[in-house]
Formats: structure tokens, sequence, C-alpha cells
């Protein structure tokens, strides 16, 4: 049996790119928003088309339609970015972006819309008037709104340099956006560049700390550097029922055993297991850590979970000497 005073740590920095950038269902989430369509006079427009789109792209949203008092609302959205667009006949169209929280009340989106023919004038006969392009309620340039979108479709392309590229030029005008800053650490991370993805995504939580998914990149990058305790202490700012893998209790187990640390291992690993049953290292690496702990008849059971679930994995032969030594 090979020896192992210490076990390496399952890198994932593409595949963290991978999920942070990529498209999620939008259904399904705790964020709640609602908002109000008037008129230049302040009277409310019934029969608004409002889109909502999740994820600064075209990833899937509802479609809503205003009542008599020019409200619309929804809710069991998922937070993070959102463009939003208004129709209504006789007025221009507008857009927007928001960036929506799950753990509080969103503020309502006061919208104003122009009539159609004296957006098309613009003032003092100077012509038509360009539609407004507001991201988190900023006004931004037509240069920028294409910078993002050139970087959306970079990042689904997974062309990280590009989409990096874009998102900083687009930076210039919005330096304070979470929105875009987590699709630089995002961008910065596909690249490899680790420092830059954790400088950008730490200036997210400084600007937003409960901005759950910088975290869990920062946790992410922490554990890979083996700074436990930083990692440990950025995981723990993710609220639990958003750890859909056991990936990062699996590195916080195997930093453990590194340090010497079994219980805290062993729970680490526990956690890991609870989210994922078929995380075959997680069982393998607690069998390690309950050896430590003199936990023989639980560590036996571990070994052969793990040999179960990959009877030919990169360790089965280390596991199959292991449970001949216990025999």
């Amino acid at each position: 049996m090979r020896k192992r005073s210490t076990v390496a740590l399952v890198l994932v920095s593409v595949a963290l790119a991978t999920s942070f950038a990529a498209a999620q269902d939008w259904r399904g989430g705790k964020a709640r928003l609602d908002g109000i369509v008037k008129n230049v006079k302040g009277e409310p427009i019934e029969g608004c088309k409002v889109s909502l789109r999740w994820g600064r792209s075209t990833h899937g949203g509802p479609d809503l339609t205003t009542d008599k008092k020019g409200r619309w609302s929804i809710g069991g959205i998922v937070g993070g970015p959102w463009d939003i667009d208004f129709e209504a006949n006789g007025y221009a169209p507008k857009k927007i972006s928001v960036e929506l929280q799950e753990g509080g009340r969103n503020p309502t989106v006061d919208i104003q819309l122009e009539a159609q023919q004296a957006a098309a004038s613009g003032t003092g006969g100077g012509g038509p008037k360009e539609a407004q392009i507001l991201v988190g309620g900023k006004k931004i340039s037509k240069e920028t709104a294409e910078a993002i979108e050139a970087g959306n479709q970079a990042m689904s392309a997974k062309n990280w340099t590009a989409a990096r590229e874009s998102y900083v030029k687009a930076l210039s005008e919005l330096p304070d956006n979470t929105a875009l800053l987590q699709r630089v650490a995002a961008a910065s991370l596909g690249e490899g560049k680790t420092d830059e993805a954790l400088q950008y995504a730490r200036q997210v939580t400084e600007k937003d700390p409960q901005e759950f998914t910088a975290w869990r990149m920062i946790a992410e990058l922490e554990l890979q550097r083996g700074n436990l305790e930083a990692g440990t202490a950025a995981l723990e700012r993710v609220p639990p029922d958003k750890i859909t893998d056991g990936q990062p209790y699996l590195n916080v187990g195997i930093l453990s055993i590194n340090k010497k640390k079994p219980a805290e291992a062993e729970a680490a690993f526990d956690k890991a297991i609870a989210i994922q049953p078929d995380l075959v290292e997680a069982y393998y690496y607690r069998g390690l850590a309950r050896m430590q702990l003199k936990k023989n008849g639980e560590a036996k059971a571990d070994f052969q979970k793990a040999l179960a679930l990959a009877p030919d994995g990169p360790d089965a032969k280390d596991i199959k000497d292991l449970l001949k030594s216990m025999s």
C-alpha cells in the first residue's frame, strides 16, 4: 500500500468557473420582486409587458403584465443579475438591470415610460433619442452595454480571456457592480488566474456580504491553497442549502487530515457524504480519519463502501490493502 503522509486536494478551478458563470434555472429561489410602471404624468400604465431574464443574457425568465394600477410582482425566483424589459403600446421601451438578493426585501422597481412620439422627437428637435440602457439603476453607454454582451457571449463559449477583457472594459463605467465583478472573477478563474479571481471575488463580498456565490469561490480557492481557516470561514458564509455538492467539505476534510485533525476531518466528510452520498473519496478519506481516531470498525465500513462504489477506482488497491490489514 502507498503511504500517504499527506493527501492531495481535489482541484476544481475550471469546473468552478463554469458553474459560477453558467446559467441555472431561474425558478425555485427565494427572491421576490415587484414594481410599478407609470407615464411621465405619474399615471399607471395598464397592460405593459414586463419581461425578466436571468443572468444578463437570454437564460430564461417570466413575462408579466401590469394590472390596472400599473403594478406587477413575482416571487420564487433566484437571486443574482436580472435584465428587465418594459414594453407598452404607445410608449418607448425601456431596459434596466437589477441585482436581486434572496435574503431580504428587494426595492420596488419604479419605472416611468415616455410616450413614443415624445421619445422619437427628443428635446429641442434634436432627432430621435436612443433608448436608455440601465444597469443597477445607472445609465451606461452603448459601448459598455456592448462590452457586457460580448463578455456574456465569450463566457458562454468558455473563451475566458475574451470574457475577462470585455467585462473589465465595462468596469470603467460600473466599478461597483457586483454582478460584473463576479463575472470578472469567474473568467479569471477559468484562465487559471487564481490571484485575480480571489481579488475580484473579495471585492464582491466587500460590496455585498450576502453574496454567497462569491463566498463559495473564495472558500474553494483558499482551501486549494491550503488555507484551512480562511477557507472554512468563507464556507460558513454560504447558506447550507446553496451547497449542492460535497466538494468543498471534501477539501476541508483533506486539509484537516493533513493538519492531523482527524475529528474535524471526520465531521467535514460527514457533511460531504450527507450532500453527496455517492462521493467515493469522502468514504475513503473518512475511513483514513477514523483509523487515526481508532474507530476501526467504522473505518472498515467506509473502505468497503468506497470499494463498492468504485471497485476499479484509483484508490481501489490501497483500499483493498487496508482492508486486508484490518482483517
